[in-house]
């Protein structure tokens, strides 16, 4: 059932209800799983995923249960990323991620 919801974790994340389905889906994935979402998220060139996230209002939610879910250097890792892509985001922009790094400290 977690593979099958896998593929669609970014989508799920970006709706009311499909941000807690996605939340979920993290707290239930096995250490490879996690990998994968954690390199698609924060380990792409583009950020497109990591934009997405903390450009939702539901989806910061959901980047900040996978945040919980990483490994204390992973972590710190990742919060750096998501300072940086949030301060390089336009004001016009919608941005959710200073609650994200304001949950993570």
């Amino acid at each position: 059932f977690i593979a099958a919801l896998l593929p669609h974790l970014l989508e799920l994340s970006l709706s009311k209800h499909g941000s807690n389905v996605a939340e979920m889906v993290l707290l239930c994935l096995d250490c490879a799983q996690l990998e994968r979402v954690q390199a698609e998220v924060f380990e792409t060139t583009d950020c497109k995923a990591l934009t997405a996230l903390v450009s939702s209002r539901f989806g910061n939610y959901v980047l900040q249960v996978l945040l919980r879910q990483l490994n204390a250097g992973q972590r710190e890792l990742a919060l750096h990323l998501i300072a940086e892509h949030t301060a390089g985001l336009s004001s016009s922009q919608r941005n959710f991620g200073h609650f994200v790094l304001a949950a993570a400290s």
